[in-house]
Parts: structure tokens; C-alpha cells; sequence
């Protein structure tokens, strides 16, 4: 599964490790953290930005092949480090930047996870949140999608409930924003290598969307393949000082 991960079309873009860099905004000075690193693609992203990134994953899969990467790039200024969202293993006030892309909505203790982000982070630190955020009504199917693709999968919020959360959790909120992206269908699946007969049953629970959710997601097939509308929420918000 890691390698998958390691070469998946959104994960890997590099128009969309742009958008993570330029929502950052990342500083020579900067001790970062990249919170369910995965196979390191947002931390090696930073790498060339900062003075030292810090890649944190529940999964050693995920971490070892991210030192594997790390080792073909020459990469000196990462490290790996397993560990928990909700539970980080650092200090209070250590970290000058925190970055988490693509996992939230697989956090069971959001909460938690959040109040983790605002400890270690040092005062008037920034941090930048990326994460599957549809409208009301497709999220619903997209739910279902989601939780039989990936039964790691918790929940999406929409920008306003991301909004909210970060807000309650004593962060200043800077830039909130949805960005709608074209999903390839059977990309999406092949990340997490889903056999053919569930892949074929979740397309038709999204080509059978009705009224706004439809609308919202306005699934096409081309060439035979499904493409749909898919969400992400770009955030960045700032620890008080």
C-alpha cells in the first residue's frame, strides 16, 4: 500500500505539493512538522524550504519507504519519526511550522488531534491543514464511498466545521478556502488496490447521486472511466502569540 501511496496522482502532483508549499509558506529559520507523513511526500516537499523537518506516521510501512525516498533524493535535513496525531512525542512550543495533508478525516480523536497541533507549536507559529472537505449534501455519498474504500475513514468536515474546530481549539484562523478538483475514479480506488467488484458497486453509488448531491458532484464517464468532483480544504491558521 505505501508504495501506491508513494507515486499517487494527488499525493505526487507537483502542482498540488505547490498549493501545500504556498498555503505554509515555509521559512529557512523553520523547524517543520508533518503530521501522518504517510510516505513523506508534503515533508520532503519542505525539505529544500526549511532548516529541519520532522515526518510523523502511525505506520512504520509508510516510514520506512519515506527513509527509502529520502536515501534516493539526498535528502539531510528530514527525519522519520512514528507516532500518533492525537499523542505527539515533542515538547511544548518546539515546532515553528505544522503541516497535515490528506488525514484528518481519518483521525478518531479530532479533537485531540488538534490540541496536539496548538502544544507543540511555538507562539505565533503557522500551521497549514489539507484534507477532503465536500459540500453537505455529496459529502453524504462520498461518506459511503469512502468508509467502504477505506474503513480508516472517520469523517470530512466542510471548511465551516473545519473552521469552527480550529477556532474552538484556540487557533487564528488566516485562510479557509474549498478547492474542487476533477477525481479520477479509478485512481482514487487503485490506491488502495480495491477489488473490481466493490470499486464497481461505489461508482454506482456516486453516478447514482440525486439532486444537489449530484449537482455537487456532476459524475461523467469518459473513455469508459469515472470522473467526478472531489474537495479539498485549504487552511491556514496561526497559533497566538
Amino acid at each position: 500500500m505505501a508504495a501506491n501511496y508513494a507515486k499517487a496522482a494527488f499525493h505526487t502532483s507537483t502542482e498540488r505539493l505547490r498549493e501545500v508549499l504556498d498555503l505554509a509558506q515555509p521559512k529557512p529559520t523553520d523547524l517543520a512538522l508533518d503530521v501522518a507523513t504517510g510516505t513523506g511526500n508534503t515533508a520532503l516537499a519542505l525539505a529544500p524550504f526549511v532548516r529541519r523537518v520532522v515526518g510523523l506516521d502511525l505506520t512504520r510501512e509508510m516510514l520506512a519507504h519515506a527513509c527509502r525516498l529520502t536515501a534516493e533524493r539526498s535528502v539531510a535535513n528530514a527525519e522519520w519519526v512514528l507516532g500518533d496525531a492525537s499523542r505527539l512525542p515533542f515538547a511544548d512550543d518546539s515546532f515553528d511550522l505544522y503541516t497535515v495533508r490528506a488525514a484528518p478525516h481519518h483521525f478518531t480523536d479530532f479533537d485531540g488531534f488538534l490540541s496536539e497541533a496548538m502544544r507543540v507549536l511555538k507562539p505565533g507559529a503557522g500551521a497549514a491543514f489539507v484534507d477532503c472537505a465536500a459540500p453537505p449534501a455529496a459529502r453524504e455519498v462520498l461518506h459511503e464511498v469512502e468508509l467502504r474504500r477505506d474503513p480508516s475513514h472517520v469523517r470530512s468536515l466542510t471548511v465551516m466545521e473545519w473552521t469552527e474546530r480550529l477556532e474552538r481549539a484556540g487557533f487564528v484562523v488566516e485562510v479557509a478556502t474549498s478547492r474542487e478538483m476533477d477525481w479520477d475514479f479509478e485512481d482514487w480506488m487503485g490506491n488502495m488496490a480495491v477489488a473490481p467488484d466493490l470499486a464497481a458497486d461505489l461508482a454506482s453509488v456516486i453516478e447514482a447521486a440525486e439532486g444537489e448531491a449530484r449537482k455537487e458532484l456532476h459524475p461523467v464517464r469518459r473513455e469508459g472511466k469515472l470522473w467526478h468532483a472531489y474537495w479539498h480544504c485549504l487552511i491556514r491558521a496561526r497559533k497566538p502569540e
